[in-house]
């Protein structure tokens, strides 16, 4: 009887473990209140907390504009549509390629895999851009210096909706969404939410294993005690 506890309980501990082990999908919503068309201070922050089962992971957001091959710390807006950048008065409050290109870097708690962004592209009216063009870049990498790879969003024309990002399952725990594309016009968009899914740390893999491990232990133990058995005739 004491064998058989052993099993079911050495048994739970690994289920526990797998079920904490499987992948988890976080979402994060980046909608705001802010309506003004002001300009902040650079460098600011948004953080958004998302939990699956048991886990939470954390994302902090930043801004940042490439301009003139210098990267530099721009004004992070939280605005009903979503997450906009500006990096000087003059510049629209979105994520845009026009005198520099804007980014948002996307600092999680452990590695993820974007799975999908909710971007609103925005028009360039003032610079005889009426329609609307989106085109996006999602880097990802483990440091917020250098990247391992990235992917090229194209979203077209008057698109507001949600578009897949890492269809092949990258990898990073740092994410940018950064303007661009490859139809050489001007992109902006804002970023309303964005779907991540975790892949398991490296701790709770070694408490897995060490859950089948029991599980083999007591099995072992119950066959050894089972052989022992003796019969008088």
């Amino acid at each position: 009887m004491r064998a058989f506890a052993k099993i079911v309980s050495a048994a739970a501990l690994a289920t526990a473990t797998l079920s904490s082990a499987h992948a988890g999908v976080y979402v994060y919503n980046f909608a705001g209140n802010n309506n003004s068309n002001s300009f902040g201070a650079p460098g600011n922050t948004i953080t958004r907390t998302a939990t699956s089962g048991s886990n939470t992971v954390s994302v902090t957001a930043s801004a940042w504009s490439i301009i003139s091959g210098n990267t530099v710390a721009s004004w992070l807006g939280n605005y009903p549509e979503g997450l906009g950048v500006k990096h000087s008065a003059g510049d629209q409050n979105s994520v845009d390629n026009f005198n520099g290109v804007d980014y948002v870097l996307l600092q999680f708690s452990r590695p993820v895999s974007l799975t999908s962004a909710f971007i609103t592209s925005k028009g360039y009216p003032a610079f005889g851009q009426p329609v609307k063009d989106a085109d996006a870049v999602a880097s990802y990498g483990f440091s917020a210096a250098t990247s391992v790879g990235s992917i090229t969003m194209p979203i077209g024309p008057n698109f507001i909706g949600l578009r897949n990002i890492a269809t092949n399952g990258e990898t990073g725990k740092y994410w940018a969404i950064a303007a661009g594309g490859v139809d050489r016009t001007f992109d902006a968009f804002k970023i309303g939410q964005i779907t991540a899914t975790a892949v398991p740390e490296p701790a709770t893999w070694a408490l897995m294993i060490l859950g089948f491990g029991a599980v083999g232990t007591a099995l072992r133990s119950r066959r050894a005690k089972a052989a022992k058995v003796g019969y008088a005739f």
